[in-house]
């Protein structure tokens, strides 16, 4: 009998206790949206926070940001973009930043109807495409699908198949998957960015911070890593390529997350891309964004 008390203390009773404990999550989307100085629009599958910013005459960019930061890690792409008089729509994927948790049907396709829907909402007809990590595979997706509106595309960093996120396979334990996303997961997602915490302003580290309080993010992030948003993409890429829509990868041979041979293996998929090669690793960005920024710019053609 005691025995069976010390089985179930330590495989329910303490897993229970450190589930409620570990609770980060302390605040509501409306009351962490508020005065984000974004707008908001209500799609199909929830509410999705973004900025339009510039002469709506402009020629239209659209950036989409990585897996784990919003598009406020972006501020200073968007306005190099803007001083080359472009038109700039950034956004929050569904999870992320200022836009809605979604916890069902978490998948690429999900991703993909969002941003479909925001570029409708815009009423923008010819398109171009800057997506960074988990972004370059949204865009990817979305452009072997909707090749008619866009004019040229970015890829920065572009996660072709499955990054190397450590811990990811706690997730799939069975019974304690919870738990461990709670207490393993989610506390790594956030210790990847110590390193570069020198880097960011006070704002934005905060901002990636406190986005992880916000209710219903852990329970995204779970099945957002345990679906298909994070396949495989080298097929829409051959399509991309195939229709030979103007192109431009930057991407750095030391990434730890993202396998610069997929990157390479995707690039020969297109006819006579831009490729620029940078060192730093899949953040290599941080500290030259401008620079950048200008960069792609001045690749548009």
């Amino acid at each position: 009998m005691k025995k069976v008390i010390f089985l179930i203390f330590v495989f329910i009773i303490i897993p229970v206790f450190l589930y409620i404990v570990l609770d980060r999550e302390n605040i509501g989307i409306n009351e962490f949206r508020l005065n984000s100085g974004y707008e908001e629009v209500k799609l199909s599958d929830g509410v999705t926070s973004y900025k339009d910013i510039g002469d709506k005459n402009n020629k239209v960019i659209v950036l989409v940001h990585g897996a784990t930061f919003g598009s406020l890690a972006y501020e200073e792409y968007v306005d190099v973009f803007i001083k080359n008089n472009y038109r700039v729509i950034t956004y929050d994927q569904y999870g992320r930043g200022y836009s809605d948790r979604i916890n069902s049907n978490i998948s690429i396709e999900l991703m993909e109807k969002q941003l479909k829907e925001l570029i409708e909402h815009c009423e923008v007809e010819d398109v171009i495409l800057y997506g960074v990590s988990f972004g370059a595979a949204v865009v990817a997706k979305y452009a072997a699908n909707n090749p008619e509106n866009i004019s040229f595309i970015g890829y920065q960093v572009p996660l072709v198949n499955s990054a190397n996120i450590p811990l990811l396979s706690i997730v799939k334990i069975p019974l304690y998957g919870d738990l461990l996303t709670r207490g393993f997961l989610v506390p790594g997602v956030l210790k990847r960015i110590e390193e570069y915490e020198d880097l960011m302003s006070k704002k934005l580290l905060n901002y990636y911070i406190e986005q992880f309080h916000v209710e219903g993010t852990e329970k995204f992030f779970q099945k957002f890593f345990l679906g298909n948003a994070m396949g495989n993409r080298l097929e829409d890429h051959s399509i991309i390529g195939n229709i030979s829509i103007p192109s431009y990868f930057a991407y750095a041979e030391d990434d730890m997350e993202i396998d610069s041979e997929l990157v390479e293996a995707a690039i020969k998929k297109y006819n006579n891309p831009i490729v620029k090669k940078y060192a730093g690793g899949h953040f290599f960005s941080n500290g030259i964004e401008r620079e950048v920024a200008q960069e792609f710019i001045d690749s548009i053609y």
